[in-house]
């Protein structure tokens, strides 16, 4: 038997009881193993009890729960969890919807099988049973540990003054109202790294704002924040600790939902993970807050206020709804962020995550996978005339298949009944071709002319290999295979959560076009993210061989394989920009450097460039690199 608690714990239960806050906590200590510089998470909010047992179910076996939220605001049950990887195989365990009596049992079981409680959740369902939930970890270290609920602001106190003086530290508080006035929950273990801390309670909003502030320059960060409300109005509580690691974080609080959603996009961007939230009830209805702790390197790297500052001058000057920006240096993501909104209407800010349309840069795309393409058809030449594989084609169709990738072709960028603003649906490539393949090609094959339809020829010549859409080749070569999940084509997308919003150059909302009739030449969509991750997979051999590579970026003149590769002295550089309505993108490469940038915004026309940011940014690294 493992040693048990050398502290009593308190358990004190009421029919009367009646909270209506839960709380959230982060394991403590040892903070090598709950305090890692970096770990994978993963956090859920505004679960149904089924949506939640479903997504518990899933991670249960590889992931560690670290924060638990159950609330029930205006009767509606809702569950929410932050997950890690179970790094190293350790015992945890996690219930909830339990009576007074069960949890008791639970935490007496538990406890007895060296496991510690650092999560406890009070509520009181739709029918109004008082209930319990709780997280359970294997106490390793064999620190000693105690918990309690349904304590008094006295009772609190005293185990408080106890608690502190056989050195113990906090890692829960949860202060709920019932109608015999506030009662107490907390969790406590064993302060083994002698941490300095601070908890408060019973504070006003200006009150807890200080707290916040002081003991922040005192060094401590952020731990928990607890709200619930009064008969004489919202208070707070907290509990911070001694950022001994030094590495930055960040708190929020009274958020709503949409705040929440915001926030939680913009840290994750800037490289914090999510330790805890908590969901609380207020007269202005469901609030939120949270705690982030810093997950990576890019809040250190030291361009971020310089490329902020490009990127805020670009949209400011022009009034650009959003821009979504993503950097890479030697396959490590130095900078991610988002500026303006996705979707204004609905406030949701835009992010490195946001969907947008990539426009142009969809030919970039084809040309990778052209010659992946050639590489797995040994049928397939980029020195093939077309009509060798689409014999169907009108005589005039004189052109290779790398030609068409190469805009040498002369097939006319928008042949009739082609538009930029297309409304019909093409469910193949084929079809579109079959629909303008006698309109006149606009020069002699073998002569430079820019053509987004030439990729609609290059379509339909995979799909004759591929036996299906082109569509379905890009989501099954390159989306699928290589995780880029939202690099995909726009008719397969409506699944896709954050979908920017498009703007016409008036900044009013565009309803959008059918982009079936020009996947692979301007029909992509992609987070800034995943476009950078892209270009990662080109240069460190994942995508193509260094000879293909090679291949792709041999221009003739200055286009290759659906890149630019600027031929005047000194470029270093490619890169493939893009413009349809809702849409302008650049992505840039310095293959020499290994760094990546993805640019993209969710309006077309109104005098922003996003090859103009790529650039700037581009050469401020390249200014840095020693």
């Amino acid at each position: 038997m493992r040693p048990r608690a050398t502290l009593t714990a308190l358990f004190i239960t009421a029919a009367a009881l009646a909270p209506t806050a839960s709380a959230h906590a982060t394991p403590l200590v040892p903070t090598v193993q709950f305090d890692p510089a970096q770990t994978s998470w993963k956090s859920y909010r505004d679960l149904t009890s089924a949506g939640y047992a479903a997504k518990f179910a899933a991670l249960k076996s590889d992931w560690m729960l670290v924060d638990l939220d159950i609330d029930v605001i205006a009767g509606r049950y809702r569950a929410g969890a932050v997950f890690r990887p179970n790094s190293d195989g350790r015992a945890w365990a996690s219930l909830r919807n339990l009576t007074a009596a069960q949890f008791h049992a639970k935490w007496l079981h538990y406890r007895e099988r060296g496991l510690r409680l650092h999560d406890q959740e009070v509520y009181r369902t739709a029918a109004g049973a008082l209930r319990y939930a709780g997280v359970w970890i294997e106490n390793r270290g064999n620190l000693p540990w105690a918990s309690y609920r349904g304590a008094t602001a006295a009772q609190h106190a005293a185990r408080f003054g106890q608690y502190r003086g056989a050195g113990y530290v906090p890692v829960d508080i949860d202060v709920y109202s019932t109608s015999s006035g506030l009662r107490y929950a907390a969790a406590w273990v064993h302060n083994s790294e002698g941490l300095t801390w601070k908890l408060r309670r019973g504070l006003t909003s200006a009150q807890f704002a200080a707290a916040f502030n002081a003991y922040k320059a005192q060094g401590l960060r952020s731990l928990v924040t607890e709200s619930y409300p009064t008969a004489a109005g919202q208070r707070y509580a907290g509990i911070w600790v001694e950022n001994r690691a030094k590495r930055t974080w960040a708190a929020y609080r009274d958020m709503s939902a949409g705040g929440f959603r915001n926030r939680r996009n913009q840290l994750a961007d800037m490289g914090y993970r999510l330790d805890g939230y908590e969901k609380y009830a207020t007269a202005a209805g469901a609030r939120y807050a949270g705690v982030w702790r810093q997950n990576s390197d890019r809040p250190d790297w030291p361009l971020r206020s310089k490329v902020d500052a490009i990127i805020k001058k670009e949209r400011d000057d022009h009034d650009v709804p959003g821009f979504s920006v993503a950097v890479s240096h030697h396959g490590n993501v130095v900078y991610q962020r988002g500026f303006g909104d996705q979707d204004k209407a609905a406030g949701v800010w835009m992010h490195g995550g946001s969907v947008n349309r990539i426009a142009s840069v969809s030919k970039a795309v084809a040309g990778v996978l052209a010659l992946r393409m050639e590489a797995k058809h040994p049928g397939l030449g980029m020195t093939d005339k077309v009509r060798t594989h689409l014999p169907w084609l009108p005589a005039k169709h004189d052109y290779t298949v790398g030609q068409t990738a190469m805009n040498r072709s002369c097939v006319k960028s928008y042949p009739a009944p082609m538009t930029t603003q297309n409304q019909a649906q093409y469910d193949t490539a084929k079809q579109a071709v079959e629909a303008f393949m006698d309109e006149d090609l606009g020069c002699t094959p073998g002569s430079y002319l820019y053509s987004t339809h030439a990729y609609t020829v290059l379509g339909a010549v995979i799909e004759k290999f591929e036996g299906k859409p082109v569509a379905s080749v890009v989501r099954d070569e390159l989306t699928t295979p290589f995780g880029l999940t939202t690099l995909r084509p726009e008719p397969l997308a409506g699944s896709l959560p954050d979908r920017v919003q498009l703007y016409k150059t008036n900044n009013d909302e565009y309803d959008g076009d059918n982009l079936s009739n020009k996947t692979l030449g301007g029909g992509l969509v992609s987070t800034a993210r995943d476009l950078v991750r892209f270009g990662d997979a080109i240069l460190d051999g994942t995508l193509l061989t260094a000879a293909q590579r090679t291949t792709l970026w041999s221009p003739l003149g200055s286009y290759a394989y659906g890149w630019n590769v600027p031929a005047e002295s000194g470029s270093t550089y490619v890169g493939k920009s893009g413009g349809q309505p809702g849409a302008k993108s650049y992505l840039r490469i310095e293959p020499n450097e290994g760094i990546v940038i993805a640019v993209l915004s969710n309006r077309w026309k109104g005098g922003h460039s996003a090859s103009s940011v790529s650039k700037k940014i581009g050469d401020a690294m390249l200014a840095d690199l020693p």
